[in-house]
């Protein structure tokens, strides 16, 4: 595997807790998480490739390279312990794939707005046109394009704030990088199996207006997962931790102190 360093967010001290972004942002999505957090833990937050200011690299990008170049960030950081790992929609993906290489590095999981199912068919088309898309028009058309859907119905009428946020994470992101992901999104591999196997005390987090992660799949990962609690943020779509940012750190901080 190429070696490459992604660029990071590293503030506090204590429990590690890592927070994986999602597609199209980076980083800059937890701003406020880790400026809260970073009284009470070490929150490290790193850019995937091609995001933010990590570079792209050469290799495809997949959800299991994101979880070896995450692996190789911990090493560089010399995270001894045992970490939380929360992953928001893609980071939910690769954290899946962290999982399944490194699940003895855990002790806590939170998986917000994701799913363990792979991309049907029209999905796949669909991320191909979007690769498409952004290399031909840019990240500022592609923000107008996706952000009805990142986001809920409340935030859309109500937070003119948060949906600025978003437009400007993903506008500073390279189409190059973007392009890449989606193929790496469109390929990724089914983790429904790896349910059953996760033993760490798990928090799984849905948005009440999610548009792109059917309920249906939270309920199935809280299930599946034994030790596992669910929470329902309403008034929220997809990116809950930007939409609801009260009600979302309540319900993961309650969660960290019972672990």
């Amino acid at each position: 595997m190429e070696a490459v360093l992604l660029s990071f967010s590293d503030k506090g001290t204590g429990l590690p807790l890592v927070l994986l972004h999602a597609f199209p942002l980076n980083r800059r999505m937890w701003e406020a998480q880790i400026e809260s957090w970073s009284r009470q833990f070490r929150v490290i937050a790193p850019d995937w490739r091609g995001f933010g200011e990590s570079p792209p690299g050469d290799e495809e990008f997949t959800m299991e390279l994101c979880a070896d170049d995450l692996h190789q960030l911990l090493r560089y950081l010399k995270v001894k312990e045992k970490l939380v790992l929360l992953g928001l929609s893609m980071g939910g993906y690769i954290a899946f794939e962290f999982l399944r290489k490194y699940q003895d590095q855990l002790r806590g999981l939170i998986l917000a707005a994701t799913q363990p199912i792979p991309d049907s068919e029209p999905s796949r088309k669909a991320r191909y046109e979007t690769a498409e898309f952004v290399q031909k028009e840019g990240t500022g058309p592609l923000a107008e394009k996706l952000i009805p859907r990142l986001l809920g119905k409340t935030t859309l009428e109500t937070k003119p704030d948060v949906v600025e946020r978003v437009r400007s994470s993903i506008q500073s992101n390279s189409p190059q990088g973007i392009a890449k992901a989606c193929y790496g999104l469109a390929w990724r591999r089914d983790s429904s199996a790896l349910l059953d196997q996760i033993q760490v005390p798990t928090l799984v987090l849905a948005g009440s207006e999610d548009v792109i992660v059917p309920r249906v799949q939270a309920d199935i990962m809280h299930q599946r997962i034994s030790s596992s609690q669910f929470s329902v943020i309403y008034e929220s779509g997809h990116l809950i931790n930007l939409e609801q940012l009260v009600k979302f750190q309540d319900a993961v901080l309650s969660f960290l102190v019972g672990l």
